[in-house]
């Protein structure tokens, strides 16, 4: 995120949650265009500078839901990762990654998944995604092809990630986005990672 959360006291991780938890109702709720900083902070009984101590913008409060699926995915999914190859721990993660976008809703994937919107920068802003695929990239870096590079393939990994996640936006979810993912991630890494039983 923009800002450095690890430092949070109890009820400043209790006042962030809050806030997010009360946008994340009213998203659900209403959808994407009633989410708005005045409304956050008047329903969840907090106030404006809370929320900018917290969050930049709508966006990057948006962005703080990959930070929280990050930390469930590792903690739901350290072991299968521990024991998988490379090529593998990028399908589960992306899988993950997928999923968990395509339940938020289409609603968000619409309004998030713009051009506008620097928050799905990793370049711009932390993406916890993007860093744990690079971190097991680096990892495992003797299991990528000659010619590409760790820091190469997590870039288009998440590429490949939010091209999807736009195009299943733009044609209003007309397919299953868990299917075509799996389909895309797999030729994309048979490209790039070598499979332990090559």
């Amino acid at each position: 995120m923009g800002r450095d959360n690890t430092e949070l006291t109890e009820n400043g991780k209790k006042t962030r949650d809050l806030i997010f938890q009360t946008a994340v109702r009213i998203l659900k709720e209403e959808g994407y265009d009633k989410v708005t900083v005045r409304r956050i902070c008047k329903e969840s009984n907090t106030s404006n500078g809370s929320f900018y101590h917290f969050f930049k913008n709508k966006d990057e409060l948006m962005a703080y839901y990959y930070t929280r699926s990050a930390d469930d995915f590792l903690e739901g999914q350290e072991e299968t990762m521990k024991n998988a190859d490379l090529y593998h721990q990028m399908l589960i993660c992306y899988r993950w990654y997928i999923r968990y976008t395509a339940d938020f809703g289409l609603d968000f994937c619409i309004n998030f998944f713009n051009s506008n919107n620097r928050a799905i920068d990793p370049m711009y802003m932390y993406n916890a995604f993007y860093e744990i695929s690079k971190k097991c990239l680096h990892e495992k870096a003797g299991e990528i092809r000659e010619g590409y590079e760790a820091d190469q393939i997590a870039k288009e990994l998440c590429i490949l990630a939010k091209g999807i996640i736009f195009d299943w936006s733009s044609s209003r979810g007309s397919y299953d986005i868990e299917e075509v993912a799996e389909r895309m991630f797999s030729i994309y890494l048979n490209g790039v990672i070598r499979r332990a039983d090559e």
